[in-house]
């Protein structure tokens, strides 16, 4: 709480230089002193969310931004170095490789060559080292931990989204006039996370003491995303409902417990929608005006990217495969950005990616595992619409997601059955 904090005064008050620069710092210091890296995961996490600064371009970036990734990956190297242990094999690590040397293949399918592609590239190559050395050195059972972590990083990106209409006056003409842009993230990639977030206010609502306070936290940060005015973020989070909905009953013994909150949820949001109505009419008419042929361009950003697919159907046309005015863009759609940037050598890693996912979190699962699954599901269905994998946040998120899972697994099997507590019963002394 006391980091989200920082990061919200360092965001308001546009200090995200500093505020960055002193996070790396903080970070490096937890990476040398700490042997279990969850320590360091609430760092870089609000360090995602602390950049207030708009004129986002590679070239006019101060030297100064570039010291930060520098100090952060020394910090891993010295971790690696002073506790590394035996090796472990991520489930993941194998998948992720394919996709990265499908990025560098992808290279021979070029007729020109721009400088961006090796800044890309050499994104590939640190995500996956990221979460191969997180699949190292996060250790235990830290489910809960992130969770409510989750928790608290829904409320700082609801505060900012919050802000941002504040700061420019009257909430419901700012909601007319203008779209969210917090500087880290667009409408779109906001109303992303507010789905990766949510979810953990609901484990909050089924899990956890204070539920009432859990469920005025979900109304707001509901609120949050339909201001962001995101169409796709809205649908995802209509289709996600259900789901989330069903999780909140399932092997629940307090029912009565849970519809109260739900209604408290409900009766929330309607009664200010109700008493403010000039709220959510710009978002209803972004909807009205929605023209369902073409989804706002992107149905031909689809056509092109399987034009791309067919022209270079083996490796793809690159990471630059969609690169127009001088700036790098992508397709709308996870699969299909795959496909026309790295080919059938990037779909078949990200199917892979998908099973590997699927068996990781279904083998053996629990409400607190389930929720996390909820919150990566909801996002790769914002992912059909919108961009949402190979940016930054999502990758950070989804790779931290995964090695804490398999964190947890290991511990289950490292752990003698007989000291298991739910295991206990079964045996008769």
């Amino acid at each position: 709480m006391l980091l989200s904090g920082l990061t919200f005064v360092s965001w308001v008050f546009k200090l995200d230089l500093i505020g960055t620069m002193t996070f790396s710092l903080f970070a490096f210091i937890l990476l040398i002193f700490k042997k279990n890296a969850i320590h360091v995961v609430p760092v870089l996490f609000n360090m995602l969310f602390i950049i207030s600064r708009k004129d986002w371009d590679i070239a006019s970036l101060p030297m100064f931004y570039f010291f930060i990734p520098v100090i952060i990956i020394s910090g891993f190297v010295v971790h690696y170095i002073r506790f590394r242990k035996e090796w472990v094999f991520g489930k993941l690590t194998l998948p992720f490789i394919l996709l990265f040397v499908g990025m560098v293949l992808s290279v021979l399918t070029q007729h020109e060559y721009h400088q961006y592609q090796l800044f890309y590239i050499a994104f590939g190559l640190f995500y996956l080292l990221f979460y191969l050395f997180f699949t190292q050195t996060i250790h235990g059972d830290q489910l809960d931990y992130l969770i409510q972590l989750f928790f608290v990083l829904g409320i700082l990106v609801s505060f900012e989204v919050l802000y941002h209409y504040i700061s420019h006056g009257d909430i419901a003409s700012s909601l007319r006039e203008d779209r969210v842009h917090l500087g880290w993230g667009l409408s779109n990639y906001v109303a992303t996370y507010l789905i990766i977030f949510i979810p953990a206010a609901i484990y909050f609502v089924k899990n956890k003491p204070l539920k009432f306070l859990s469920s005025i936290v979900i109304a707001f940060e509901i609120l949050m995303l339909l201001f962001t005015l995101s169409r796709g973020g809205t649908l995802t989070l209509i289709i996600l409902t259900p789901f989330l909905v069903l999780y909140l009953f399932y092997h629940q013994k307090h029912k009565l417990n849970i519809v109260l909150n739900v209604l408290l949820i409900f009766a929330l949001l309607s009664m200010l929608f109700i008493f403010r109505t000039d709220y959510i009419q710009p978002l209803l008419d972004r909807f009205y005006h929605l023209d369902l042929t073409d989804g706002s361009g992107r149905v031909d950003l689809w056509r092109q990217a399987l034009q791309k697919f067919k022209e270079n159907p083996l490796f793809g046309a690159g990471v630059l495969s969609r690169f127009e005015g001088g700036r790098f863009h992508f397709y709308h759609n996870t699969i299909l950005h795959t496909m026309a940037s790295f080919g059938l050598v990037g779909l078949a890693s990200l199917i892979w990616q998908m099973i590997v996912v699927i068996i990781l979190f279904f083998k053996k699962t629990n409400s607190k595992i389930m929720i996390l699954f909820l919150a990566i599901f909801g996002a790769n269905i914002h992912g059909m619409i919108d961009n949402v994998y190979y940016q930054l946040q999502f990758m950070v998120i989804f790779f931290v997601i995964v090695a804490v899972v398999e964190a947890y697994h290991r511990d289950q099997i490292h752990q003698p059955k007989i000291w298991r507590l739910k295991d206990a019963q079964s045996y008769k002394v």
